[in-house]
């Protein structure tokens, strides 16, 4: 510990100090005092000279005028003797010497002083005055009077003044002795607990006495240390766990090498001079570095030299480069092409550090050739139908769309062509979906060998098709039309030794003579389509509003117009009907089934089977769908009690991929647990399109939902394709129901549905159950649940809702 030295001590240092203060203080009163007291002994001075020349002028002036000049000298010597005059000489009117004392008669005479104060230092003051008498001036007498009285009495004061000071001071550093002695003593201790706490002691404590500011720095200094001791403490727990976090750091960066090192994504990581600091395994394979021991501590710019990699457009992606590394921003993902044939993208990220400041740049690459070819092959496989190849339904509405702004922004003309095929539901029925199937593919091969590269060529689903002709007049439509109808009336089919023709009947609208918008322009094509099947079949026709008795048109637009109205205004209502338990005729679960509101007869309801067709036709089944399965899933959701609905979804529906997803996010956002929702898909809108049917049932059990096939046995070889679509309930159609006691044919298909489904381990339910036989013979034939107006009425208050 380092020792104070006396002159550097505390004590020492006040008293030094207090010193220098009286000195200087009392310099000032000392010197103060003698300029008061010169002051006073010079005015004393004048007055004992004003006091001396009148006395002078009376001893001097009778013997002058009388010329006695023995007198004079005699008169002179006693005033010098008595007076403290230094000298006096005597000159009459004429300037001749009558008399002197003090000086030589022949030395010269000091010159006059004007103050007595600038005589004190030479100890005489010289003045001259007349002698008179009556005012007759009879001579002058110059003397000098002595100022060491002056000098004496000035430095007499000064020696008591300085004795006096002395005595103070010596006093002073007495009382501040004993008074820095008894104040300091607790800050010795204080120093000295200082020492022991530099030297690592923090346990050390000083006594406190008293209460004031020492004891309060000695309180302080206790607090100290104990804060010192508990913060040394926090120090070495925080010392223990910087170790700890070290380790687990060092683990923490082994992860994320060997996490980075799993990575099919190319990390490099350059320093904010553009030097490579890191890269990955997979960024070597990317870009084919054989050597990358050269890489670390180069320039970025060092990536193209050592890679195998030849670019496609190396220029351009030299100009990316440039731009990214001028700027410290999020660069855009820049695809690069290689000669090879892969696509890698590249994004860059730059770094900064806690303050903001730009450390480096960030570089991921992958290579998405791969993913390119899936996502192309996934685009190309939700635009088209997945039978033919042509664009589906979906995409023929999204060019449609497209037709109709395009065709009115550049106020030209098109058309739209309807067709579809003759008897074809006789060809599926007789001799099977396969050969229907067959059919369609070649005959989707051959009218699109007719169509131009503008025209967009659709399969809306089973035998229809439509064709979207762009700028076209009436007389290319009509050519059109005319080789459509001889190409599918010359294909020849051969099926189990039988020659086959199939023909088409083609419908026509052109745009804008014919409709105002897309609804319109598919409405019309589709009556002209059956205008040209009510001429005979195997014929075209360009729509004609004139030529349609039946007005069919008219009432569809109409539906159109009421659906829209309905859904807008919330005229449409649920009503539910109870599925039961075949055995205990307990209820199951409820069927929603949908009703319009009939604003022309109160309290009148329309029935599903006057409206769903030309929904389906017009698409608006769509919206019908997703306002049953949302008012469904909030009757679950704000009555948890009441039993499991089931919704029917339309075979439309296998043209949205997107409703199986909004069906989860609808149970996810109401808080419904999937099982208690049960979704219906006929049967024969299944087999139309069975690849989009079996994707669709997939993704809606992947939701959780169940999954029922509604109308099942009307398809023909129904069994051949249950294998191919995965639905958890069969719900026989009611064809095979209604008239089952007096219907062996029935009875046989239902057995056979019913053992065939209990193979598969699926449900089974029987529709239209309207009597106790048939319910008995269902039971005896084990089908699971049945439903039917014997059962339960459809109703909007039900009874299982009150719960």
């Amino acid at each position: 510990m380092k020792r104070f030295s006396p002159s550097s001590s505390l004590r020492f240092k006040l008293i030094l100090a207090n010193v220098i203060v009286e000195v200087v203080m009392l310099s000032f009163l000392i010197a103060n005092s003698a300029r008061l007291m010169e002051n006073q002994l010079l005015s004393l001075a004048e007055a004992r000279l004003t006091e001396i020349r009148p006395l002078l002028n009376a001893s001097l002036s009778a013997a002058l005028a009388e010329r006695d000049y023995g007198t004079l000298d005699g008169v002179l010597k006693e005033v010098r003797r008595e007076r403290g005059i230094s000298y006096l000489v005597l000159y009459d009117n004429a300037g001749r010497l009558v008399a002197s004392q003090g000086r030589p008669e022949k030395a010269a005479l000091p010159g006059l002083d004007g103050d007595i104060s600038a005589a004190v230092r030479s100890g005489i003051y010289s003045t001259e005055i007349p002698i008179q008498i009556d005012g007759q001036e009879y001579g002058r007498l110059r003397f000098g009077l002595s100022t060491k009285f002056l000098e004496e009495a000035k430095s007499g004061i000064l020696n008591q003044s300085l004795v006096i000071a002395a005595m103070e001071i010596l006093l002073s550093i007495a009382l501040l002795a004993g008074a820095g002695l008894w104040l300091t003593r607790n800050l010795a201790m204080l120093t000295k607990a200082s020492g022991a706490v530099t030297e690592g002691n923090f346990n050390i404590q000083v006594p406190v006495q008293g209460e004031d500011e020492i004891a309060s720095l000695g309180s302080a200094f206790n607090a100290m240390t104990a804060a010192l001791r508990l913060r040394i403490g926090e120090l070495e727990e925080s010392e223990r766990k910087q170790r700890r976090y070290h380790v687990e750091a060092e683990q923490e960066r082994a992860r994320l090498v060997s996490l980075l090192g799993a990575m099919n994504q190319g990390i490099l990581f350059v320093s904010a001079s553009n030097a490579v600091v890191y890269f990955n395994p997979a960024f070597l394979r990317m870009w084919m570095i054989a050597d990358s021991d050269e890489l670390i501590g180069e320039p970025a710019s060092e990536v193209l030299r050592l890679s195998a990699n030849v670019l496609a457009q190396p220029d351009h992606f030299s100009r990316f480069l440039l731009d990214v590394t001028t700027t410290h921003e999020v660069s855009e993902n820049f695809e690069i092409n290689m000669a090879d044939g892969r696509v890698i993208t590249q994004i860059s990220y730059p770094v900064r550090d806690h303050e903001f400041r730009f450390i480096g740049r960030l570089w991921v690459y992958e290579d998405v050739t791969k993913a390119r070819q899936s996502a192309e092959q996934l685009i190309y496989l939700a635009e088209r139908d997945f039978l033919t190849g042509l664009y589906n339904r979906r995409r023929f509405q999204e060019e449609l769309a497209r037709f109709i702004t395009e065709t009115d922004r550049r106020k030209s003309h098109g058309a739209l062509l309807f067709f579809d095929l003759d008897e074809f539901k006789y060809i599926n029925d007789t001799f099977g979906h396969g050969t229907g199937d067959a059919m369609l593919i070649r005959i989707a091969g051959e009218v699109g060998k007719l169509v131009r590269n503008n025209e967009i060529f659709s399969r809306l689903g089973g035998d229809e098709f439509a064709i979207l002709m762009p700028d076209a007049g009436r007389h290319d439509v009509e050519v059109l039309a005319e080789r459509i109808v001889r190409a599918v009336a010359q294909i020849p089919f051969r099926f189990e030794a039988q020659n086959l023709r199939l023909t088409a009947s083609v419908g026509i609208a052109l745009y804008p003579q014919h409709a105002a918008n897309g609804e319109e322009l598919i409405g019309h094509a589709d009556a002209a389509m059956y205008q040209a099947k009510g001429a005979g079949k195997n014929a075209w026709r360009v729509y004609r509003s004139d030529i349609d008795p039946s007005q069919a048109m008219v009432i569809r637009l109409s539906w159109n117009d009421r659906i829209s109205r309905a859904l807008e205004n919330n005229l449409l209502t649920l009503h539910f009907q109870g599925v039961f338990h075949a055995e205990s005729k307990t209820l199951s679960h409820l069927e929603v089934l949908v009703r319009m509101l009939d604003k022309d007869s109160p309290g009148g309801f329309i029935m599903p089977g006057h409206f769903i067709s030309y929904a389906e036709k017009s698409g608006k089944i769509l919206d019908i769908d997703r306002w049953v399965l949302r008012k469904s899933i909030e009757l679950l959701a704000s009555s948890p009690g009441i039993p499991s609905l089931a919704v029917n979804i339309s075979g439309r529906s296998f043209d949205e991929p997107s409703l199986p997803q909004y069906i989860s996010e609808l149970l996810h956002e109401n808080e419904v647990y999937p099982g208690r929702l049960l979704v219906e898909l006929t049967e024969t809108s299944a087999v139309t399109d069975l690849h989009d049917a079996q994707r669709f049932i997939e993704a809606l059990r992947q939701t959780g939902c169940t999954v029922c096939l509604d109308d099942f046995g009307t398809g023909f070889s129904s069994f051949a394709y249950l294998k191919h679509l995965n639905a958890d309930i069969l719900k026989i159609d009611g064809l095979f129901i209604r008239d089952l006691p007096n219907n062996r044919d029935n009875q046989i298909f239902v057995k056979a549905i019913v053992e065939v489904a209990r193979g598969l381990r699926k449900t089974t339910v029987a529709e239209f159950v309207e009597d106790g036989e048939t319910l008995e013979m269902l039971k005896r034939f084990g089908v699971d649940l049945v439903q039917g107006y014997h059962m339960d009425m459809p109703r909007s208050d039900h009874p299982a809702l009150m719960n």
